[in-house]
C-alpha cells in the first residue's frame, strides 16, 4: 500500500514539475522575444485574419489569436500532424473557436486564397528547405495590401554556435529573390530581427 501511495506521489509530483518548467519556459520566452511588442510592433488588430506558418505547438497562436480576438481568425499551419493537434486539443479545452489548424506541405502552408490580412512567422524562417518557393505559395493567401512578417534570431546579436540561424543578409537575399518587398527591419529585440515586407 504504502509502494502504491509512495508510486502515486513521485507520478503527481513529475506531471507538476513538467507543466511548471513547461510554464517557466514559456515565461522566459515571453520575457526576451516580447511577444506583445512584436504583434504592436507589426500591427495585429482585432478582427485580423492572420496565416502562421510553422506554428508548432501553438506558442504564437495563441498570443495572436487572443489579439485577434473573437471576431478574428488564426490559420495555425505545420508540416506535423502531431503539433497541429496538440493545438486543436487545447482549443477544444479552452473553448477557442477563432483558431483553425491546416496540415500544409514543405513548400507550401495551403493558406486559402485572398483570405489574409497578415502571415506571421516566428522562427520558422530557417528550417524552410526552399523558402523562395515557400514564399511564392504565400502570396496567393494574402489580401491587398496585406504584409509578411518573418521573425527571426539574429546571430549578430545572440550566439548561435550551431550556426542554426541565418545571418540578417541571407534573409534578405532570401526575401528579395521571392520578390518582397522589405518595407521595415525593427531590431529592438534582444535575440531577433522582425522582417515588414509585401509582395
Amino acid at each position: 500500500m504504502m509502494k502504491k501511495k509512495f508510486s502515486f506521489l513521485i507520478t503527481v509530483s513529475i506531471t507538476v514539475i513538467f507543466f511548471l518548467n513547461l510554464f517557466q519556459s514559456d515565461s522566459d520566452r515571453d520575457s526576451w522575444q516580447q511577444p506583445e511588442k512584436i504583434m504592436d510592433t507589426i500591427g495585429v488588430k482585432p478582427g485580423m485574419t492572420i496565416g502562421e506558418p510553422g506554428a508548432g505547438e501553438g506558442y504564437f497562436t495563441f498570443k495572436l489569436s487572443g489579439r485577434v480576438g473573437k471576431n478574428g481568425k488564426i490559420y495555425a499551419n505545420d508540416i506535423e500532424k502531431k503539433k497541429l493537434e496538440k493545438i486543436q486539443k487545447i482549443c477544444n479545452e479552452k473553448g477557442i473557436k477563432n483558431i483553425t489548424t491546416i496540415l500544409g506541405k514543405q513548400d507550401d502552408p495551403l493558406f486559402p486564397n485572398h483570405q489574409l490580412d497578415m502571415v506571421v512567422m516566428v522562427y520558422v524562417f530557417h528550417h524552410l528547405k526552399n523558402p523562395v518557393a515557400f514564399l511564392a505559395n504565400v502570396k496567393p493567401s494574402l489580401k491587398d495590401g496585406a504584409n509578411l512578417v518573418i521573425v527571426e534570431r539574429d546571430p549578430k546579436k545572440y550566439a548561435d554556435a550551431s550556426n542554426h540561424f541565418m545571418k540578417k543578409e541571407a534573409v534578405l537575399d532570401i526575401i528579395k529573390q521571392a520578390d518582397y518587398t522589405v518595407t521595415k527591419i525593427a531590431t529592438f529585440l534582444p535575440r531577433d530581427n522582425i522582417y515588414i515586407c509585401y509582395p
